[in-house]
């Protein structure tokens, strides 16, 4: 994989872009069409709107992210069953809303509940 440096308007400083290698065979619709950037300096509030480095929704470069694994020091996790796998796992927090399943790779919704006894909980559902 190629690393560049590139100043991100968005954040106010220079981040870490990683051009992942293309996949070997053409063809195959679960396989990315090409190489694809990686902002490995990603944080929840890249989130909203637009990445203003490769134009892409915010979101996309955080999923992009957690799915690589090559930075997952930079995600909070939170423990909550996956609605796709059923297991209970600790999901990476892309956002306020959606969290990534470290077993599986697919993206949950997810809230916190208060309850009554001033506790939380996060619940993930799809």
């Amino acid at each position: 994989m190629k690393t560049e440096v590139a100043y991100c308007s968005g954040c106010g400083h220079q981040v870490r872009l990683v051009f992942t290698e293309p996949p070997p065979h053409d063809g195959h619709a679960s396989l990315p069409e090409g190489t694809e950037i990686v902002c490995l300096d990603y944080e929840e509030s890249c989130a909203g709107g637009k990445c203003p480095t490769t134009g892409t929704p915010g979101i996309v470069m955080g999923v992009r992210l957690a799915k690589s694994h090559l930075n997952d020091a930079s995600f909070k996790t939170i423990r909550a069953r996956c609605e796709a796998c059923g297991q209970i796992s600790d999901l990476e927090v892309l956002d306020g809303t959606y969290a990534l399943c470290t077993l599986c790779n697919t993206t949950n919704r997810w809230v916190i509940l208060k309850l009554s006894d001033g506790s939380e909980i996060a619940v993930a559902g799809s």
